[in-house]
């Protein structure tokens, strides 16, 4: 993914080759049908493996990123949390290049179809008081768009729409408790990375709809890649957990996409219904070739 900072008037970018590669495969991304789901994610990937996996998009040596239990840890960690019993933790250390993020592909759709009136993202995050650590930063969530043909016509077709916390009315961010949040095309306030017509600006703050006039048209065609969630650089002494990532909405065409994301650990994890029944098949082929070897063997 690629994500911009700037630190005493320096401004870079980091570019995952794997997202760079999916966007080249974007025109062939279509959204597919479903209905709403809760997802447990048992793991997050090192690297990505596949559409609809969460894995490590950047996180950088001194971040860490991982699938927790908050069983036991009691008080509002543990009692409030908003999809119990576990929840994906992401912490950074006293360095301003130590970075955690993770995101999940998919085929999403261009933003052109999915930024409509019935587009919603929510999450849950929780802040833990760090002595010492930066009080405005939080678990952040990310929209990354990309069109191949305008970067290929001289254009910068790549951008990340990031949604701050503490740039939405929660400065300093609350610690010792879940906070819910939850934005649609006219609620919740993002600074972008660059691209599109637009270059670098963590100041200018708009909603998703304003952001579709101000960047160039090309943005409708712009293929949405990535869902992240992260703590970026420059954020140091974090320890923030997130769960209940959602994100729905309807395509011209009605099609319609809606998921939510359960961090579990694996031996919690209860198996999703589709999962269920792949394993009630497994198990009863497994019956019959041993009923069938029983017979062979009389």
């Amino acid at each position: 993914m690629k994500s911009a900072h700037s630190f005493a008037g320096i401004r870079w970018r980091v570019i995952n080759p794997i997202v760079i590669a999916i966007a080249l495969a974007g025109s062939l991304l279509t959204v597919a049908e479903s209905s709403a789901a809760v997802i447990v994610e048992d793991s997050i990937d090192a690297n990505f493996v596949a559409l609809g996996q969460w894995y490590e998009n950047d996180v950088r040596p001194g971040g860490t990123a991982a699938i927790v239990s908050v069983s036991g840890t009691g008080g509002t960690l543990e009692n409030n949390a908003p999809l119990p019993q576990g929840a994906a933790r992401l912490t950074t250390g006293f360095d301003n290049n130590h970075k955690a993020e993770v995101g999940v592909a998919d085929s999403y759709g261009t933003a052109g179809n999915i930024l409509n009136n019935s587009f919603n993202l929510g999450y849950s995050f929780y802040k833990v008081d760090v002595p010492g650590g930066n009080t405005f930063a939080a678990p952040s969530i990310k929209l990354t768009f990309s069109n191949p043909l305008t970067t290929q016509n001289g254009g910068d077709g790549f951008v990340t729409l990031v949604y701050e916390p503490y740039l939405n009315g929660n400065s300093p961010v609350a610690t010792g408790d879940w906070t819910d949040v939850q934005i649609d095309l006219t609620s919740g306030l993002f600074w972008q990375t660059g691209g599109f017509g637009q270059t670098f600006d963590q100041t200018k703050l708009l909603t998703l709809s304003d952001w579709l006039t101000e960047f160039d048209p090309d943005f409708l065609d712009a293929q949405m890649l990535l869902l992240s969630v992260g703590v970026g650089s420059f954020n140091q002494g974090q320890d923030g957990y997130f769960d209940n990532v959602s994100l729905a909405f309807q395509t011209i065409g009605a099609t319609t996409f809606d998921k939510t994301y359960d961090f579990e650990v694996a031996s919690t994890a209860v198996p999703e219904p589709g999962s269920l029944g792949l394993l009630g098949i497994g198990l009863l082929g497994l019956g019959l070739a041993r009923l069938r070897f029983t017979k062979s063997a009389i």
